[in-house]
């Protein structure tokens, strides 16, 4: 069944907007198909059209299950704003391996970007549909370094990427980890000064011997914490 975000209104399920432009001029939904939607909790909605009307329409609730995709875990990623050809894929792809925040930031070395707010919704959106997840993610505006460092506190574990680290992590040790952090730098990398602060603060892990494009670190990591803290 299709994935549609909508809300609750009187014990039925209005969609509207793009949404409601995409089951009825994308999907050619009609009235008595079955749809799932989500009203951004912890369940999926299965649900009959009942009525389609000019720019929205109501759904039947048939039946309510608590959504199996959504995180175990809190997992925030602290991303340094990248360049705007990696914006997209880390966006979509920290949504499809777990992050419950996604974090932009901006550091000495950042890129310069302009972040639209109605795309990067509709952007977390159509990630939360692909991946099947019911509860949108919390993505704010670029926050400065040092408020991204002020906010580490509130984690039970940091981890740094960072290329030079020699240290030896036991990612087996995250399935007894509920509230976790993860910082990623971007092309530009971080000042000596900016490493320092944040080593004081995290556990610092190379993802290997080679370089990896910010995008590609993205992926790896949270892959590896994903399967590890059975996110």
């Amino acid at each position: 069944m299709r994935r549609f975000f909508g809300n609750l209104v009187n014990n039925e399920i209005i969609i509207n907007g793009e949404e409601y432009l995409h089951l009825t001029k994308v999907l050619r939904q009609k009235e008595g198909d079955k749809i799932i939607a989500c009203i951004d909790d912890e369940n999926d909605y299965y649900c009959t059209i009942l009525k389609q009307y000019k720019n929205y329409c109501k759904c039947n609730i048939d039946k309510i299950e608590k959504n199996k995709s959504n995180p175990k875990k809190n997992i925030t990623l602290f991303q340094m704003l990248p360049k705007k050809e990696y914006f997209d894929t880390i966006v979509a792809k920290s949504i499809e391996l777990g992050v419950s925040n996604l974090e932009f930031f901006t550091s000495q070395y950042s890129s310069p970007m302009n972040i639209k707010k109605e795309r990067l919704s509709n952007q977390i959106m159509t990630a939360c549909k692909q991946c099947e997840r019911s509860k949108l993610i919390n993505a704010n505006t670029p926050i400065t370094f040092a408020q991204m460092l002020s906010k580490l506190k509130n984690y039970n574990l940091v981890l740094f990427a960072y290329e030079k680290s020699n240290e030896k992590f036991n990612f087996e040790s995250l399935k007894d980890v509920d509230n976790i952090a993860i910082i990623i730098g971007a092309e530009g990398g971080f000042s000596e000064n900016e490493k320092e602060e944040i080593a004081q603060k995290s556990v610092m892990l190379s993802l290997g011997t080679r370089i990896l494009r910010c995008d590609t670190a993205v992926i790896s990591l949270l892959t590896l914490v994903s399967y590890f803290s059975e996110n």
